[in-house]
Formats: C-alpha cells, sequence, structure tokens
C-alpha cells in the first residue's frame, strides 16, 4: 500500500545521481538539510555516547534533540547533499518502513465498509469519532434505505479534499509541518544562508545586493504607493531587508529542526 504525504514527497530521478530540481521541490528535503546545519545538533550527535549512561541528566533541549536524533539519526554526510539525503531517506528502519515513510506519511489505515456480524466488532467502531455505524432494517424497501442513507451521510460526513486536505494540522504522521511553506521559499533562504556561511569561512565580506545577484532573489522593483522607481538608496534598502529576512528565515528553520519542528 502506497503511504500518503501531506507535503510534496521527494521525488529523484536516479538515486545515485538525484535531479537537483526534484529533491528541491520537497519541503523534507529542507527539513534533512536544516538539520545538517544544526551544528548543536552535530555536536549533539558526537557526543551520544557520553550521554548514554546519563540521559536524566540532559536539560529539556538536549532530551528533545536526543528524540530527534532517535529518529533522524545522524544525518551528516560529505559530497552530493541530494544523493545523501536520497540514501538517508531510503534507508530501511525495519521492514516496512523507509526512513521517510517512517518520519512524515501518514499511518497506514484500513478503512472500508463493510457488514458486522459480531458484537465485538460494533462495540470496537462504536468507540472510534472516525466511523459511522448505521443500523438498516433488512425487511424495508431499497429506496427507501437509500434515501435514509444518504440523509445521514450528508449530514454526518463531511469529505475533506484539496486545500482542506493537505493542511499539516490535520496531520497525523510522526513529523509534520509545523505551518504550509512553498519548498521555493525555503530554497531562497538556504540559498542566502549557503552564500553567507561560505563567505564567512573564507574570510569574504558579501553585500547583500552581491548575495541578492548571486541566489537570484527578486525584490519590488517599484514602491507601492505609486509608480516611480526606487531610488539607488531606497533599492538598497529593499535589497538588504529581503535578504535578511530570508537569512533569519534559514536561521530559524536550522534551530527549530533540531528539537522536531519546522519550518517556523
Amino acid at each position: 500500500m502506497l503511504r500518503f504525504f501531506i507535503s510534496p514527497y521527494p521525488t529523484f530521478g536516479s538515486y545515485a545521481q538525484p535531479h537537483k530540481w526534484k529533491v528541491e521541490a520537497s519541503p523534507y528535503f529542507w527539513w534533512w538539510y536544516a538539520l545538517t546545519q544544526n551544528a548543536e545538533y552535530r555536536q549533539f550527535t558526537q557526543d551520544m555516547v557520553a550521554w548514554a549512561d546519563s540521559v536524566d541528566m540532559l536539560t529539556e533541549q538536549q532530551q528533545k534533540m536526543l528524540r530527534v536524533y532517535e529518529d533522524f539519526g545522524d544525518v551528516q554526510f560529505e559530497g552530493c547533499r541530494y544523493a545523501a539525503f536520497a540514501r538517508w531517506w531510503r534507508n530501511r528502519v525495519n521492514t516496512n518502513e523507509t526512513r521517510g515513510e517512517r518520519l512524515f506519511a501518514e499511518p497506514t489505515l484500513q478503512r472500508s465498509v463493510r457488514l458486522l456480524q459480531h458484537v465485538d466488532d460494533a462495540a470496537a467502531v462504536l468507540s472510534s469519532e472516525d466511523v459511522l455505524v448505521l443500523a438498516v432494517p433488512r425487511d424495508m424497501q431499497r429506496q427507501h434505505i437509500d434515501k435514509a442513507i444518504d440523509r445521514i451521510l450528508r449530514k454526518h460526513v463531511v469529505t475533506k479534499k484539496g486545500r482542506t486536505l493537505r493542511n499539516p494540522k490535520l496531520s497525523q504522521a510522526r513529523y509534520s509541518m509545523s505551518k504550509p511553506m512553498l519548498a521555493q521559499s525555503m530554497k531562497k533562504a538556504f540559498d542566502i544562508y549557503d552564500l553567507r556561511t561560505a563567505a564567512a569561512e573564507e574570510g569574504v565580506k558579501l553585500s547583500n545586493e552581491n548575495i541578492a545577484k548571486a541566489a537570484k532573489i527578486a525584490y519590488q522593483q517599484k514602491p507601492i504607493d505609486n509608480e516611480a522607481e526606487f531610488t539607488p538608496a531606497q533599492r538598497i534598502r529593499v535589497v538588504s531587508a529581503t535578504v535578511a529576512r530570508h537569512y533569519k528565515d534559514a536561521k530559524t528553520m536550522i534551530a527549530n529542526a533540531a528539537i522536531g519542528c519546522f519550518p517556523m
């Protein structure tokens, strides 16, 4: 049975050489990548041997990271991030599940319309809020039965679809998005984060304008209140604010990933 994901799950094209744009289209990739960038989580995983005998001494933050570690494992990698993510996502954690399915897929539910023939079966479903139990007299005319069932279903069964069905708040997965967020927005944030991080490691100072150009970040070209073009000073302020906002979002996502919350 195929598992259901509320947010877009990753496709790869090739597991050995995944297509970058396919992988980046899934928020789950950015969740994993955010966790790989968390220095505190990285240090925590390296110290796991030391923590093994002193779990009760962990701080609340460390206990949250421990729970994440038990599910996500050591996410550090070398080489291609997309191939590393493919291996991590497809790693089989038990007989029936890969890691991606275990963490992010909705539970497998055996849902069917069926005839209840035993008292125990009826008692079991009556305790569930997700099941509607009907009593149908067998000697009643079929047209009257159909009308009665239709009337009951219209009153008690509300079909959820589209955006409602894809709402992370309805997720029953082990981990789900804290709020809807497009993968494209995450990509912008992490492109800026990566550029800043790489420049800092090389001792290079990049202006926000250069970062915006390198990350191909679009911004509003004209003021909202009139048709005039921005002055050079206004444009610099707009670019700087846009870059700063995306960078802050990336930092927030990286911090949250270590405690099992994503994106914000």
